[in-house]
């Protein structure tokens, strides 16, 4: 999209760079094109990881650093910079992601970062009135290849040529392909998502299609989402034969649950996270209930089909309503006879288009399949369907002495209701479409013209060309009718029944609000009674409102008007006569204490202004229908500025992640009052709408919350309606012991407002018979959330594991947590916002929360604490059950010398007491001129902590320091040496005379050394001199003497790729880039270790045939194939050998971080994988590929038992044994071979170089 600043009038003005520019595009004031090169504006748009790419350069935008007044400009793209992630602040402010710094337009016609917004920081889409965020990106899953199913990432780099889309280059089935990484060394990647069906499988008796995605590795959303970008949705098991499509994985499917009379009436909602179901054929393909979290394979799924006359097709089924009246069991045996069943019903697509398509009317009482014939209160589909949907009256089913176990449909909108099954009612079969048609359809279209359809009273047309939408409403007046306006939900089910199943992506509705953000309206008429949104819409979207096809058919979308679409026509059909509204009364007064809400017939008011006693959502709309009316729904401005600026809960929610907002009244969602940047769904928990005054705009607006916030509330009610009586107080879900103890669910709570380090709050809760909070389902999470209203500790360790050592089955964590900031946050809290997680220094002070078993007897003695005994390492002194070791011929960083500590068990010295003190200063008389580093820092910015996590108890600073910016040891000064000086396996010597990059190389080598190449951090600090170290190698900097770059220290905003030296700053030991022209001091180095090779030549075997999914990743001088499954280790041997390799060898950590980071992604569905690790009949342990065994990672007490074969577990990479016939995945493993020419589809993955 191209990107333009709103309302500047200057016309072409260049910058420096020939081009790139700023500039004004027409005459008039239009706006500024953002980028441009050649008198023609340059496509923008949002790509991988917030950010936004220049289609015709392959550029990032970014900026220089994060302050105000840095250029924005183009850079190479790079998904881990900062200065390259942008973020919305509203539709058409755009800003550095994580900062209040936004893009501003100057009258020298440049852009800038500003701290303040204006006028000239407002973006929009060329030739449109919708802002630059209208919508961002959205991932792309990839299908096959080898990146299991990771999203594509754009731009990237293969074969020298960047691409920013997917491509067919180099694929030889010519399928779109892309990779998901930028640097494509890793040669990860996937075929790209289409609508294609050309290489699924089809059911051999449906003619249904299916995808199987077994070697992909998503979460349950992930793989919803990947069906969806196909057309397709996630398999929904309603035939017994799909269960068995696929034997031998485990892959997740649509959720899918029975309707219990007991649970499934109101709230409250199932618990987040563990409501995905999986499909287990290690026990015998029964269904199991995981966290949505989990990452396993999939199945996706589509249909299609013909009916014959009389049935009615609509989503691969065929449906007939037949009026003879019969009990349920024979209008059964009819619909059986046609080779049916009894309707069954999924989804409010399905009721809308049997109510609007069927010849449904509202007298009409007809049979459908669902019963509890079985199961008394369990209701069921008679054709054994999952029941994923109910339209039941209100009060139904009914509990009664009467057996009522057969359901009808009945009154206007077809909802449901449980009857005794002898009565005699009209029914609705159901069957599976045909594969071809068998008859032909009669159409009964009276009143319309030839290619019109009929409903209603109204005649509707699809246009045949794509226009935009203003296009689209004057084509529509040339056949004296409108854009189609939709009334209810039966107008718009039959709208789906004329387009849903079309190729094209959205047809044109006459509804928009191009005249004013807030309101939408119709084209014919400023009346809107129905609405049906998409997920995320309306937002604060600007534009016209176009219907989606395929899988979301029926939901609406704000697009930009300027879009070209299809649309849909509508006028009254011949003969037709309208039922004139009602005239129109003025309403009735309010009730004593409510107040009218603008010049509507109802009534408002806010309840619990002063009370303690707030509500969540859902008990906030149960009170309001108590009394006789719902959560306040608003409609206008007028509306809205009828109600006084209050804090409060409003009716509106998204209850479906599937579909946008809705008012719980049931009226039309055709007004909106966002606070900028909202909705937002943080943390994919926010669906309810809480609506706030704004001091800065001095108005009301509305932001998305968590529906368990305890917050005040409004409700309406009719106009002239006397409110009911309020309901009884809710009673509370705990009780509260005498000594303030909160029961709920078995165990006791125990609120500690005072603020304490953990050590210090885990001892008092310990010395109460308690420890600190551990937090173990979604239920207690909130439970806790809604109780507390500060930060509280909780007893979680950054290594994910409770202090108390029970298991962790339950996460939840605030986003971008934990981040183990400082590399010392190893404690957790929770926050007051939504009650997520958020990690901390240990020595933070902090509320916190005890818990403990409700059964807890009473005056119990606390155990007393015992120091630990043992003793110390050789050269490390004990004092206080601690040890302690000087390090005075070593000088480190601070941050070195807590890599040294750590790497020998411990962490820099805290000191908790003038005792530790002065045991440590009399220690340092054997480095009596060395200052030693200690652990306390303030690199976190807000105070000093210890960086082990003990509290700060104790502090000892000289009078000078101890300051807001404690300052880093000064570096040393060069000192020029003839000779060479050992620092560790390397000789360095210093070269004081100033030359370029080529002649110091020269000089070095003539001496027999190369330049310098710093491997590691304590090397850097050791050498703060002026030197060379690497060199830019085809878009990579490298260092000259060969070795791998495994440490990097650059400056701010470096490196510049278009310098290709580096060399090190001697004020702050940085690496910097530099012509390799200009004159430094350098220094040469010679060293005893051998270099490490980087590149290894060759290609992997062939592939295994397409269908299994399969393909060799490359990794170093060998080539590697992941196979899931269940084999025994002979099988998984054979069949390695068979695939061109043998079961693998792992001979150094390198190669295990590799294996272990690719099981790892089949965590959740395949645990173990067989290696090539067998022992030998005199108990030697040995590898298949006859490699010595230098390097092993067992697990703890392994090798044990009765297994001689090795295996490695997914979960942490730690190696196992088992016996030879028990069945796991296997890895093979095979050197890489000469140059060959590939054949078949994964060419690319060999051949390629790179990765919403």
């Amino acid at each position: 999209m191209y990107i333009h600043h709103i309302g500047r009038g200057q016309r072409l003005n260049r910058i420096n760079d020939k081009n790139r520019c700023i500039s004004l595009t027409e005459p008039v004031g239009t706006g500024f094109c953002l980028i441009k090169t050649n008198n023609h504006c340059n496509d923008i748009r949002w790509t991988t990881g917030d950010r936004l790419l220049v289609l015709q350069r392959n550029k990032c935008l970014g900026v220089q650093g994060k302050s105000v007044g840095s250029e924005v400009n183009l850079y190479d793209c790079d998904e881990a910079s900062e200065l390259q992630k942008w973020e919305c602040k509203n539709e058409t402010v755009l800003a550095l992601k994580g900062q209040e710094l936004y893009i501003e337009l100057t009258a020298d016609n440049t852009a800038i970062l500003s701290r303040t917004t204006g006028p000239n920081n407002h973006l929009t889409i060329s030739g449109t009135s919708s802002g630059a965020c209208t919508r961002t990106y959205r991932e792309l899953f990839t299908i096959g290849g080898n990146a299991a199913g990771r999203p594509c990432m754009f731009p990237f780099l293969y074969k020298t040529q960047w691409y920013s889309d997917c491509t067919k280059f180099d694929s030889s089935e010519k399928r779109l392909w892309c990779a998901v990484e930028t640097n494509y060394q890793s040669e990860r990647w996937g075929y790209c998502p289409t609508m294609s069906k050309e290489d699924w499988n089809m059911h051999p008796t449906t003619g249904a299609y299916y995808q199987l995605n077994i070697q992909s590795a998503l979460t349950w959303h992930q793989a919803q989402v990947s069906c969806k970008q196909q057309g397709a949705s996630l398999l929904s098991i309603d035939d017994p034969h799909e269960q068995k499509l696929e034997p031998g994985y485990k892959t997740v499917v649509e959720l899918t649950c029975k309707v219990y009379l007991s649970s499934c009436l109101g709230h409250p909602l199932p618990n987040p996270g563990y409501n995905c179901a999986v499909v287990d054929p290690s026990v015998r393909y029964l269904w199991q209930s995981l966290p949505c979290s989990n990452k396993l394979g999939y199945i996706c799924y589509t249909g299609t089909g013909f009916c014959s006359n009389p049935w009615i097709h609509y989503n691969g089924h065929c449906f007939h309503r037949n009026q003879a009246q019969k009990t349920w069991s024979e209008a059964q045996v009819a619909c059986h006879q046609d080779g049916g069943d009894l309707v069954s019903i999924h989804s409010v697509e399905d009721q809308s288009f049997i109510i609007s398509q069927l010849g449904y009317t509202s007298t009409d009482q007809l049979w459908i399949g669902m019963n509890d014939r079985k199961t008394e209160g369990l209701f069921d589909w008679s054709d054994h369907s999952t029941v994923t949907f109910t339209s039941w009256e209100f009060g139904k089913p009914a509990v009664s002495s009467e057996i009522k176990d057969c359901v009808l449909m009945r009154g206007e909108n077809g909802n449901w209701a449980d009857l005794v099954c002898e009565e005699q009612h009209g029914f609705i079969c159901k069957k599976m479409s045909a594969l071809r048609p068998s008859g032909e359809e009669v159409e009964q279209n009276t009143g319309c013209k030839n290619g019109w359809r009929r409903h209603g009273s109204y005649c509707y047309f699809i246009g045949i060309q794509t226009k935009t939408f203003d296009e689209a409403k004057n084509d529509c007046k040339g056949s004296l009718s409108y854009l189609a306006d939709v009334s209810n939900g039966v107008d718009n089910a039959f709208l789906v029944s004329l387009v849903g199943m079309r190729p094209e992506k959205h047809f044109w509705l006459g509804l928009s609000n191009q005249k004013n953000t807030e309101e939408f309206v119709w084209t014919n008429t400023d009346s809107v009674r129905f609405t049906h949104w998409n997920a995320e819409m309306p937002g604060n979207r600007q534009g016209c409102v176009a219907m989606k096809t395929g899988i979301f058919a029926g939901l609406w979308d704000v697009v930009p008007c300027t879009n070209k679409e299809k649309y849909i026509c509508k006028h009254l059909a011949e003969g037709a006569v309208l039922t004139p509204p009602p005239p129109t009364l003025f309403p009735p007064e309010c009730a004593s204490g409510w107040t009218r809400l603008g010049f509507s017939n109802r009534c408002f008011k806010l309840f619990d202004r002063y009370s303690i006693q707030k509500k969540t959502w859902f008990e906030a709309k149960d009170y309001c229908r108590a009394i006789g009316g719902d959560l306040l729904s608003i409609h206008s401005s007028v509306e809205l500025q009828s109600v006084p600026r209050y804090t409060a809960w409003i009716g509106l929610s998204a209850p479906d992640p599937d579909t946008g907002y809705v008012w719980s009244d049931g009226t039309p969602l055709n007004f909106q009052q966002w606070k900028i940047g909202e909705p937002n769904n943080k943390n994919n928990v926010e669906s309810c709408v809480e609506m706030k005054p704004e001091r800065i705009f001095r108005r009301q607006s509305w932001s998305d919350i968590h529906c368990e916030k305890y917050s005040e509330w409004l409700c309406q009610i009719r106009a002239g309606m006397t409110p009911n009586p309020p309901p009884d107080p809710i009673t509370p879900s705990y009780n509260k012991t005498s000594d303030g103890w909160f029961e709920w669910n078995r165990n006791q709570y125990y609120i500690n407002r005072n603020q304490m380090g953990m050590e210090d709050a885990r001892r008092y809760c310990q010395q109460r018979h308690s420890d600190l909070v551990t937090i173990s389902s979604e239920a207690e999470r909130v439970f806790l959330w809604k109780l507390v209203c500060t930060f509280m500790f909780l007893k979680i360790c950054v290594s994910k594991s409770w202090m108390d050592d029970s298991p962790v089955v339950f996460q939840a964590w605030s986003e971008n947590q934990p981040n183990f900031q400082n590399n010392d946050e190893n404690c957790v809290a929770i926050t007051p916002s939504r009650g997520f997680w958020h990690d901390y220094n240990c020595g933070f002070q902090l509320s916190f929360i005890c818990k403990r078993n409700s059964s807890m007897p009473e005056h119990i003695s606390v155990v007393p604490t015992v120091l630990p005994k043992g003793g110390c390492p050789q050269d490390w002194k004990k004092f206080n059950s601690k040890c302690y070791s000087i390090i005075s011929r070593e000088l480190e960083t601070w941050e070195g010398a807590r890599t040294q500590c750590k790497n020998k068990g411990g962490n820099l010295a805290s000191i908790l007491s003038k005792h530790v003190q002065v045991f440590l200063t009399s220690k340092m008389l054997d480095a009596p001129t060395t200052d030693l580093w200690i652990g306390l820092h303030y690199l976190l910015g807000y105070s000093f902590y210890w960086t082990n996590g003990q509290p700060v108890r104790y502090t000892n600073w000289r009078s000078v320091s101890g300051h807001q910016y404690p300052s880093l040891p000064d570096s040393p000064e060069p000192t020029a040496n003839n000779g060479y000086v050992k620092i560790l396996n390397d000789s360095i010597k210093v070269v004081t005379q100033k030359m370029n990059w080529d002649s110091a190389k020269k000089y070095c080598e003539l001496d027999g050394a190369n330049l310098a190449s710093l491997r590691n951090d304590s090397e850097a600090w050791s050498m703060l001199y002026i030197i060379f170290i690497f060199f830019l190698q085809t878009g990579y900097f490298r260092p000259i003497d060969g070795w791998e770059m495994t440490f990097s220290n650059w400056d701010r905003f470096e490196p510049e790729m278009q310098q290709s030296c580096v060399y090190v700053n001697n004020e702050n030991g940085k690496w910097k880039t530099a012509d390799c022209a200009h004159n430094m001091a350098s220094v040469c180095m010679k060293s005893t270790e051998s270099t490490e090779s980087v590149s290894f030549p060759g290609n992997c075997p062939e592939d295994p045939a397409s269908r299994t999914g399969y393909t060799w990743i490359p990794f170093k001088g060998y080539c590697y194939l992941f196979v899931k499954g269940s084999f025994d280790w002979g099988d998984a041997s054979a069949l390695c050998i068979r695939y061109g390799g043998t079961l693998t060898s792992i001979e150094n950590p390198a190669e295990q971080r590799f294996i272990f980071n690719n099981v790892l992604v089949f965590k959740d569905s395949q645990p173990l994988f067989w290696i090539g690790m067998y022992q030998t009949h005199k108990g030697l342990w040995k590898w298949l590929d006859k490699t010595a065994i230098d390097f092993i990672n067992w697990g703890p007490n392994e090798p044990g038992g009765f297994g001689t074969y090795g295996a490695i577990a997914s979960l942490d990479g730690s190696w196992t044994t088992g016996r030879v016939y028990s069945s796991k995945g296997f890895i093979c493993k095979a050197p890489k071979g000469k140059s060959r020419n590939l054949k078949n589809g994964f060419v690319i993955a060999q051949m390629c170089n790179t990765y919403t």
